[in-house]
Formats: structure tokens, C-alpha cells, sequence
């Protein structure tokens, strides 16, 4: 069985150097990846009423002093400051103090609420060396990492909207088996124990209306609330911890958030952080690992392989590149002199799940020759550009 960084070498997904530690270099393969599943997660956020914002990397300590991670979170953390001048900014761990700042730039009333903000994060964390682990463990990373304002009576309905989401999701990529876990108070914690058993008690009743069966971590959660985690189970057994959401009471009282309630008075409302991928690297990093490459169609960064039997069909087969192209069809071309059978063989090793053989008998009918494993037909262009769309868009 194959880590994610040989099946990443393999595939020609991405690498690392040592002037980057903790850091990705991306290919033009796993940027295309990336790219499809960072699309996948945007439709989905979209369709359940989440707005899609961009917020700075770089922000003052005073921030970050005010949300209580100077206190509870520096070591992990990366600081910086003006030519010369003292370190007085920090490269953002998560985006939750961003989002809250745009939340603070109107008056909100209850009729705004539940108010969804969306981003894709770029965050860093000083994670030690000796942790650092391909994609599955790293400084710099990209979170799916979602925020919802609401009131106490909005609490429920938003978790279970969240379990419903990540199901969904979950479901797409052909996981099944779904471990949830409800981490309580932590020792270290922020706010009053009477707010956090209110919260851990939501979280409970959502997973039980949900039908989701769960178990209690004592004392895990987040320095500001009690949160859900949920791990995937893949084909080998293994357990992945991806989805979390976080129920905060305590950010919003720091930050002196409030809404004009029904009654017009002033009120504060909850913060549920939220994530379904955690991080889209760590997501590919363990979607390698269960698949041992073979990923599914519809992200496939490489869904075709265009194979010449030899040089007379080159003019041909150019062509039907470059309708494949125009339909943003990513194809991979091998138009080398390396006999037919070594050049599927190439493509075997790459994991491409649609071959298509381009010889003098295709050629002179206008045809193609398509191999899905041991499945071999001969098709129209328009066909094969139907079947590669349609096999995109399955989810």
C-alpha cells in the first residue's frame, strides 16, 4: 500500500523543498485537483445560503489579543512586523477574528440572522518539524472554514443543517462510514459553565435529531466552545478526522458583538465555526491514501489519455485535442513513438479511468477507440465528449 506522497510522485500531483518546509509546491495536476474539489465545496456552501468573502493573511497582534489566542495559542503561530519595527502583526492560524470584523461592519437585526460567511483560508501554524507529514500535516494550508451568526434559538437547526452538509459531501466522494464525536469543556475555557452546558446539550440534540449516533469526549474542546468532529472511515478501516463545528458563545463577547432582537433590544448572538474538508491539502493527502490514486471521475485531474498507434494519425488526433480542450476537457496527450502497449501502460500507472486509442481505422472513419479497463468500444468524437462531460458532472 502506497503513502500519499508516492501516489503524489506518481501522479505528478505535487512536492516538497527544504527552503519551504510544512509547504506545498503544487503541479499543474494537482492544482487542477485542488481547483475541482475547492469547486465542489463552493457549490455546496452556496446551496446552503453561505456568501463567499476574502480576508487578509497578515493582521495586527491586537486582533489576535482580543480573541484570546495570544494567551492560548502564540507558540503556534507566526509573527512579523514593519521594516524595522517590532513584530506587532501575526500570519492568521484561521479566519475566525477576519470574519467577525466583517460581521462588526453593520447593525444587524434578527431578521439578518442566521448571517453565513464562507472562505477559503490560507492559514499558517507553527507546527514542529517533527510533526510535518506530506500534505497530511503542514505549516501553511487551506481551510474550508465557514462561519455562521445567529441567535440561541437558531443553534439547532444550523448544527443539523451543517450534519446534513457534511453527509452530503462525505457521500460524493464515496464514504460511508461516518464516526462523530461531541468534545466537551476543556480545563482552560472561556465563559460561564452554565453557557456550556446549554451548548454541549445542543449539540446533542441535533446529532439525535440527525439520527447520527455519537460519542462524549471529555474535556476536548475548544478553549471558547464545545464542538462535534467528524471522522471518516475508509475501505482499509482507517479512521480520518475531517468536519468539525464549533459552538461559540465567547468570541461574540469579546468582540461586543450584537443584533436588534424582536423586541429591539440589543442581544448576542453565537458563532458556529465550521468545517467540512478541515484542510482541502489534508483531504487529498487521505482521499490518495484511501483510493491508492484511483480517484473519482468527476475530480480526476486527468479524466482522458489521447494514445497514438503512430505518427500518420498525428493531424487527427491533434484535432480531437483540441475539441477536447474547448469543451475544458484536461487531456493528456501520448503522441511519443513508444509502442501502443507501453504508452497504456503509462496510462495505467497515471490512474486515467478513459483511454482512447487513435489509430489508421479510427482516423479514416472519424472514430475513436475507447478502453475503460476491459472495456473496449468504438465511438463518435461527440459521443466521447458527451460521455467526459457527463462523467465530470457526476456526483
Amino acid at each position: 500500500m502506497k503513502t500519499h506522497r508516492e501516489l503524489a510522485e506518481q501522479l505528478d500531483l505535487f512536492h516538497s523543498e527544504q527552503q519551504a518546509p510544512g509547504m506545498l509546491f503544487w503541479h499543474p495536476n494537482g492544482w487542477h485537483l485542488f481547483q475541482k474539489i475547492q469547486e465542489h465545496m463552493r457549490c455546496c456552501y452556496r446551496q446552503y445560503g453561505f456568501k463567499e468573502v476574502r480576508t487578509p493573511q497578515l493582521m495586527k497582534k491586537e486582533l489576535w489579543k482580543i480573541s484570546g489566542h495570544m494567551d492560548m495559542y502564540a507558540q503556534d503561530m507566526f509573527f512579523g512586523g514593519e521594516q524595522n519595527g517590532d513584530q506587532e502583526y501575526a500570519l492568521k492560524p484561521m479566519s475566525c477574528p477576519a470574519h467577525i470584523l466583517m460581521y462588526k461592519r453593520g447593525v444587524h437585526s434578527y431578521r439578518d440572522l442566521p448571517l453565513k460567511l464562507f472562505e477559503f483560508g490560507l492559514v499558517h501554524r507553527n507546527e514542529s518539524s517533527g510533526s510535518l507529514n506530506g500534505c497530511l500535516r503542514l505549516r501553511q494550508f487551506t481551510q474550508d472554514d465557514a462561519h455562521v451568526f445567529c441567535a440561541w434559538s437558531q443553534v439547532k437547526q444550523e448544527v443539523c443543517l451543517f450534519l446534513k452538509r457534511a453527509k452530503q459531501i462525505y457521500d460524493d466522494y464515496g464514504y460511508q462510514a461516518l464516526e462523530v464525536k461531541i468534545s466537551t469543556q476543556p480545563e482552560q475555557a472561556l465563559g460561564d459553565d452554565a453557557s456550556w452546558r446549554r451548548a454541549e446539550n445542543i449539540l446533542k440534540e441535533a446529532c439525535q435529531a440527525e439520527s447520527v449516533p455519537f460519542e462524549i469526549q471529555v474535556g476536548e474542546g475548544a478553549f471558547y466552545g464545545p464542538k462535534i468532529e467528524l471522522a471518516l472511515q475508509d475501505a482499509m478501516g482507517r479512521v480520518w478526522q475531517c468536519g468539525t463545528i464549533q459552538l461559540d458563545f465567547n468570541l461574540p463577547e469579546r468582540f461586543d458583538l450584537a443584533f436588534d432582537n424582536e423586541q429591539g433590544e440589543g442581544e448576542q448572538p453565537i458563532i458556529l465555526h465550521q468545517a467540512v474538508y478541515g484542510s482541502i491539502e489534508r483531504w487529498i493527502g487521505i482521499l490518495l491514501e484511501a483510493s491508492q490514486g484511483v480517484l473519482p471521475e468527476w475530480i480526476h485531474p486527468q479524466p482522458v489519455i489521447l494514445v497514438t498507434v503512430n505518427d500518420s494519425v498525428l493531424d487527427y488526433a491533434n484535432l480531437i485535442r483540441a475539441d477536447l480542450e474547448k469543451q475544458d476537457i484536461n487531456v493528456l496527450c501520448e503522441f511519443s513513438n513508444h509502442s501502443v502497449g507501453r504508452k497504456i501502460k503509462r496510462s495505467f500507472e497515471l490512474k486515467i479511468p478513459n483511454i482512447v486509442i487513435i489509430g489508421e481505422q479510427e482516423a479514416q472513419a472519424g472514430k475513436l477507440t475507447i478502453r475503460r479497463g476491459k472495456h473496449i468500444e468504438m465511438i463518435d468524437k461527440e459521443e466521447l465528449i458527451s460521455f467526459l462531460k457527463a462523467k465530470q458532472n457526476l456526483r
